[in-house]
């Protein structure tokens, strides 16, 4: 079913050319059909089944990451671990050599280091949770119950140790643990987050030893492994994760991006007003980025100075919300002009930004 936006009597359709990837995207003034996003899971999950693999509830996929230096398209297929496709999902491997099962939560469970972009980590509920540090060999993470609801890693590290992580439903809910060793062995800080989908909460890694969070009360710092914290900015960010790109740390808030160069100890608004719920995902270098919000997503080519309305959300499908604020999971590849969009229990889906309507 198409979403209709009302529009002037004398009016039938605007269309504006916008950037995408080489920054040429048709959006309608209008809605946006939705059958412009194309399911390019679902021959997968068909061989799957075919073969006898029974998905774990609520099947289809739940997560979606991409590498922006190739445009190669990571899925998590839900109970069976992540593929990757090279061709825009024409076709699709394996690739956590069985390390990874259960699902995503949230679309902050399965993520990529922006800098680096063959290291993943996936914070897996009801399943095995694990990562690759250097794109080639995978390690589950020790398991701790239903375990994550989404995690941050010390991507600014070679070889990184440090993870901080939220936990799902726990009682009291909101439990945060922390590990040194890779995921080995996790401990419980003092701190809470909500685990609640419409209250903002955030955990992240900057360091070896300095974590940040937030549970709708600022953002709050540690250099000590969470031993203690100092709150250092009144701003309560959306996004769960920080991202981290070329020496400086991102966050999403109601008005734009947060960015900090000291490892959290301070941040500034970046660039113009933007509503950010999930990103910001980088393109060839900082200039060029896409956010989503409540508003839609975002294109930049000017790291933010100023932004332009590329998409709208991916329609509910299937009895499940792309809410990209918990549920829904987005990403942005730049080098094939595409978005796409993955929600828990649905199909991925691909939007060719060129062909947008």
């Amino acid at each position: 079913m198409n979403a209709i936006l009302p529009l002037p009597s004398q009016t039938l359709r605007r269309a504006a050319m916008v950037f995408c990837g080489c920054w040429t995207m048709l959006a309608a003034a209008g809605a946006q059909a939705a059958d412009a996003w194309t399911d390019v899971s679902g021959p997968l999950l068909e061989r799957l089944t075919n073969s006898g693999v029974k998905l774990a509830w609520p099947g289809g996929c739940s997560g979606v990451v991409v590498n922006r230096l190739t445009g190669e398209v990571t899925i998590k297929v839900v109970g069976c671990g992540l593929w990757r496709s090279a061709d825009q999902g024409k076709t699709w491997k394996r690739i956590d050599g069985d390390a990874i099962s259960g699902r995503d939560e949230t679309g902050w469970a399965t993520s990529v280091d922006q800098n680096a972009p063959e290291r993943i980590a996936s914070f897996s509920l009801d399943g095995t949770a694990g990562w690759t540090a250097d794109g080639r060999s995978w390690k589950r993470f020790a398991d701790l119950g239903r375990n994550w609801d989404f995690g941050s890693v010390d991507w600014a590290a070679p070889a990184p140790k440090t993870i901080i992580a939220a936990k799902h439903e726990t009682s009291p809910p909101g439990e945060v643990y922390v590990t040194t060793d890779g995921g080995n062995a996790w401990n419980k800080l003092s701190i809470r987050v909500s685990d609640h989908p419409d209250r903002i909460s955030m955990v992240g890694a900057m360091d070896a030893t300095t974590l940040i969070y937030s549970k709708g009360e600022g953002i709050h710092r540690s250099a000590d492994l969470g031993v203690t914290w100092t709150q250092v900015s009144a701003v309560n960010p959306q996004t769960r994760i920080p991202v981290l790109f070329k020496g400086v740390h991102y966050l999403g808030a109601t008005n734009g991006l947060l960015a900090s160069k000291d490892k959290g100890a301070s941040w500034r608004l970046q660039g113009a007003a933007v509503n950010v719920w999930q990103g910001p995902f980088f393109g060839r270098d900082e200039q060029e980025m896409a956010v989503v919000g409540k508003d839609g997503v975002f294109l930049t080519k000017n790291a933010g100075e100023t932004w332009t309305r590329a998409a709208d959300l991916k329609p509910k499908d299937r009895g499940f919300y792309f809410t990209p604020n918990w549920f829904g999971c987005y990403a942005w590849d730049p080098v094939n002009q595409a978005l796409y969009a993955s929600a828990m229990g649905n199909p991925v889906f691909r939007l060719d930004c060129r062909e947008a309507r």
